[in-house]
């Protein structure tokens, strides 16, 4: 996975936005901690800050306005990011 940012993650959105995803699935990702043990080596965790960040740009980039906990934006950021970075192959403007 690469973890370069899009150069036009707006023309993703709106890609996006003009697709009927009724009939296509929606692309996403989860990602879950273990709070029960000890917390993993951060080699083990080597994405997590560079994901943080490529949120980050995204979220800048689409929803500059957006508050904290503003759900729609997070919506939005993470739609770029699935589209771009996990299928890889349907996000291309």
């Amino acid at each position: 996975m690469s973890l370069t940012p899009h150069p036009d993650p707006g023309a993703i959105l709106a890609e996006n936005e003009r697709r009927a995803l009724e009939r296509e699935g929606i692309p996403m990702f989860l990602a879950l901690e273990d709070l029960r043990g000890p917390i993993p080596p951060v080699a083990d965790r080597a994405e997590g800050p560079a994901l943080a960040e490529l949120t980050g740009t995204y979220a800048a980039a689409v929803r500059p306005e957006a508050e904290d906990g503003d759900l729609a934006a997070l919506a939005s950021v993470v739609t770029v990011l699935a589209r771009v970075h996990f299928f890889p192959e349907n996000g291309t403007a």
